[in-house]
């Protein structure tokens, strides 16, 4: 069996392009930082003005301290930050942070009187303390993703590893031959956590829930891994928009272009000689695969602050069919819908792709059949 992405993510990439000029699209991002402008009395400081720069971009976006010295960026894309915040009287103050996936991160500023003028820059710190939520996660950074093992290229088979899991991950993956895979239509997840079953788990990607409606806890789009930017696995104090959760939520952010040209290009190739005989199977029937992945992403050339990014995961890969049996379609029922049918879908398969390798057996063994 032979299956390939690259011909329909090849059509989705055009339709994008087509699209592109009539309208923007935007990631839907879930980070938010916020927190207290004060001077060194603990006294708040209203109508200061606060700058975030995401340093990978290099976007800034700016807002003011309310009266009761509280600032507030939301929507905001995972990734290294500064906050700058200024106020008349006062010495400026710079503080760098890392901004994870799904994380409300609380970073209070005290700032003080300036006698003259003068920029106080704080560019190292101990890590900060996110005292904003209380709730049990483990965030996947991209290093991470790059590094942890990942059995038939799914991300979710990294839920095991977050505390208070329980499972083994992904049902199925890495399995040759087996209908599951990285390319599966829907992916049963072996994991759970609170006491709740597999069902209660939920799993989102940039904002987009990607968890069946009909079939609870199963996955229905397995993202390229290295399209993914972070992975946070949540097991309690859920956000109220993905409330329905009551197992594991699993948030990933896709990566996104930046200020530099970025790429990369592999090919996870196995067969049945790379697997290790066990005490009861010393040998495996012949596979092969070869899981391929490429990205790029960068600035797009003569508009300011527009990014692209672009990644496609081809998979070809066979596997013996031992003594099974195949079903296909009788040559007299193809002649038959021909004739009454001719302008359907169904019958333009039929005819158009035949079972040709199978059809030569199929009327030997026809010729012989009983009557005939």
């Amino acid at each position: 069996m032979t299956l390939c992405k690259a011909r329909s993510l090849l059509t989705t990439s055009a339709l994008f392009l087509a699209l592109c000029p009539a309208s923007l699209l935007f990631a839907q991002f879930n980070s938010t930082l916020e927190g207290v402008v004060q001077d060194s009395s603990k006294a708040v400081i209203p109508k200061a003005a606060v700058e975030l720069t995401n340093h990978g971009t290099g976007i800034v976006q700016t807002t003011t301290t309310d009266s009761s010295g509280f600032y507030r960026f939301v929507s905001l894309a995972p990734g290294q930050y500064r906050v700058t915040v200024t106020a008349t009287g006062f010495s400026e103050v710079a503080t760098e942070l890392t901004l994870l996936t799904a994380q409300t991160m609380n970073i209070p500023i005290t700032l003080t009187v300036a006698a003259q003028r003068q920029e106080v820059r704080i560019t190292a710190r101990a890590p900060v303390l996110d005292t904003s939520d209380s709730r049990t996660e483990m965030t996947l950074s991209q290093s991470a993703l790059n590094d942890l093992p990942l059995s038939g290229r799914a991300l979710t088979n990294l839920v095991a590893v977050a505390p208070g899991v329980e499972g083994l991950g992904t049902t199925g993956l890495g399995v040759p031959g087996s209908a599951v895979d990285n390319f599966s239509t829907e992916t049963q997840i072996d994991a759970s956590a609170n006491g709740r079953g597999s069902v209660g788990n939920m799993y989102i990607v940039d904002g987009l829930d990607i968890t069946s409606d009909i079939r609870p806890g199963v996955v229905n789009l397995m993202p390229n891994p290295d399209s993914v930017q972070e992975a946070s696995v949540q097991t309690n104090t859920f956000d109220v928009e993905y409330g329905r959760a009551g197992s594991i939520q699993m948030v990933m952010t896709t990566k996104s272009g930046t200020d530099q040209f970025h790429g990369q290009a592999s090919d996870y190739f196995n067969y049945q000689a790379l697997w290790a005989g066990t005490e009861f199977v010393h040998s495996y029937a012949p596979f092969h695969a070869n899981n391929m992945s490429g990205s790029v992403g960068g600035p797009v050339v003569g508009l300011k602050h527009t990014y692209f990014f672009f990644d496609i995961e081809p998979l070809r890969s066979s596997a013996s069919t031992g003594n099974g049996s195949v079903t296909f379609e009788d040559p007299q029922f193809t002649a038959w819908a021909q004739q009454n049918y001719p302008n359907t879908l169904g019958t333009q398969l039929l005819s158009q792709f035949p079972p040709v390798s199978a059809l030569h057996g199929y009327r030997a063994q026809w010729a012989r059949w009983p009557g005939r």
